[in-house]
């Protein structure tokens, strides 16, 4: 029925910054309305900094988190709440979990990672 579709996130990695550097991300992710899915992304170097972004139908990817993989700090854009999106730190220096909590069918969208050596927005 039409109210009951599910939220698919498209997951696609974005390599910049750093040289000779690949992410590699899940293809794709469902997840349940009113429940939360979890995207990771993995790169082939250790990385400072890992920024996410969303690219939905119709609109501009936006960045929407940055994690500081040094401090652990997470940096929400776009009006992004705590309880919305987080994400964290894998085991090492490479990895990343985006997790995103209450699900809505206006979550659906393309989400990329990328690693850049800065907290500046690359473009």
């Amino acid at each position: 029925s039409p109210g009951s579709s599910l939220p698919c996130l498209t997951a696609v990695p974005l390599a910049g910054g750093v040289a000779a550097l690949s992410m590699n991300q899940p293809s794709v992710v469902v997840g349940r309305r009113g429940g939360s899915a979890t995207v990771s992304c993995t790169a082939s170097a250790s990385v400072s900094y890992i920024h996410w972004y969303l690219h939905q139908e119709g609109s501009a990817p936006k960045r929407i988190l940055m994690l500081d993989m040094s401090r652990f700090y997470v940096q929400r854009y776009g009006g992004f709440r705590a309880d919305k999106i987080t994400a964290k730190k894998g085991k090492d220096s490479y990895s990343c979990d985006l997790m995103l909590l209450k699900l809505e069918k206006s979550d659906e969208g393309v989400y990329y990672c990328a690693a850049w050596e800065s907290t500046a927005q690359p473009y």
